[in-house]
């Protein structure tokens, strides 16, 4: 079974394909079609809400949600009507299953067995997808252990998410309301991973800070592996920078997209507020690198960052000094056709699409 969740029936296929993201602050929409075997960029639009108030956080969901999506496919001239939309992983379930070598047929069987072990809530309460990732003893495959030598023959690897229905029903509701129908469901890193990474067989540690928390994930072989969520966020560093500098929340955002971490400087004050904060995110990605390699003897090799935060100055060379691993800024446009006009703006705001991209590219892949 593939990811992401297949929980909703498909009709007939449309021209072009929607990939909508809904963070805490902002809406990302892409509209794919494919041309000659290939995507094209055929439509995208971004909304953000600046009525930022201090140390609150507004809640995009449900009506208002709905609300913005709307108007946002009006404005643009998107006519596409099925989509696909992802789940964050902080609100989710995420786990490697091991099974012992058995057919697909008893595998099948013994998740639905075997799932209660790994989830940490009701069963009834979530709806659980998994998709096969390999075996132990060898890399990604779908041959359940066949080929190996009799008692050699490694545990099947699962990779299990569950995602609460309560969650599922309040996108059911966005879709329902903004006159759309949802096709699929997934996670946020599952998105992320097809746009950025593909079938690159290279291990690679994904992070996402969005204005919530940070998202660390590990990929290797085109397979989500590992994913984390840490609470130091995007918006952790503009409160820091707001009350180091005694200004506004909305000027301290701003300083912190025009100048990111040149503000520390030769400003001792603000380097002793903003790199404990910076050093927690390190700290946790090391983490996650080591568990890989100790569990897998594999050496991640790459850090991509994506989201709003990944083209803050000076972000990417302080990770990828502090893990000392070259740290690149993720590209979901660069496998897409689109008119060579927009190159300033993908230049600009591309690396913010990654997840609304990753989900149209599901509707074409």
């Amino acid at each position: 079974m593939a990811l992401p969740f297949n929980i909703f029936s498909i009709g007939k296929e449309p021209k072009s394909y929607l990939g909508v993201d809904i963070g805490t602050l902002s809406i990302k929409i892409v509209e794919l079609s494919s041309e000659n075997g290939r995507p094209k960029l055929q439509n995208y639009a971004i909304l953000s809400n600046y009525n930022l108030i201090e140390n609150k956080t507004p809640k995009v969901f449900g009506g208002e949600a709905s609300m913005m999506l709307r108007r946002m496919l009006k404005e643009s001239g998107i006519v596409a009507k099925e989509i696909n939309m992802s789940a964050p992983i902080f609100s989710s379930f995420l786990t490697i299953m091991e099974l012992p070598p058995m057919s697909e047929s008893e595998v099948a069987s013994a998740i639905q067995f075997e799932a209660k072990k790994y989830i940490p809530v009701p069963l009834d309460s979530v709806l659980i997808d998994w998709s096969l990732i390999g075996t132990s003893a060898e890399g990604p495959s779908t041959t359940f252990g066949a080929g190996l030598p009799a008692g050699q023959a490694g545990k099947i690897l699962i990779l299990l998410i569950a995602i609460p229905k309560d969650l599922v029903n309040e996108y059911q509701f966005i879709a329902r309301e903004s006159d759309l129908k949802l096709n699929n469901l997934e996670l946020e890193t599952t998105s992320a991973t097809r746009a950025l990474i593909g079938n690159d067989p290279v291990p690679a540690v994904l992070m996402d800070m969005g204005s919530r928390d940070t998202t660390i994930s590990v990929v290797d072989g085109g397979y989500l592996r590992i994913s984390h969520s840490i609470e130091a966020s995007g918006e952790d560093l503009t409160r820091a920078l707001a009350n180091s500098l005694n200004i506004s929340w909305r000027r301290a955002e701003e300083l912190k997209k025009e100048q990111g971490l040149k503000v520390m400087d030769n400003n001792n004050q603000i380097n002793d507020v903003l790199a404990p904060l910076l050093d927690t995110i390190v700290n946790a990605a090391k983490n996650i690198i080591d568990l890989y390699f100790s569990k897998t003897n594999k050496k991640v090799e790459k850090l991509i960052i994506y989201g709003g935060a990944a083209k803050m100055p000076g972000f990417s060379q302080y990770l990828g000094k502090g893990l000392g691993i070259d740290a690149l800024i993720g590209n979901p446009f660069s496998k897409i056709i689109y008119d060579e006009k927009l190159n300033p703006i993908m230049e600009e705001i591309g690396h913010e699409f990654t997840i609304a991209t990753g989900l149209a590219l599901k509707a074409i892949q």
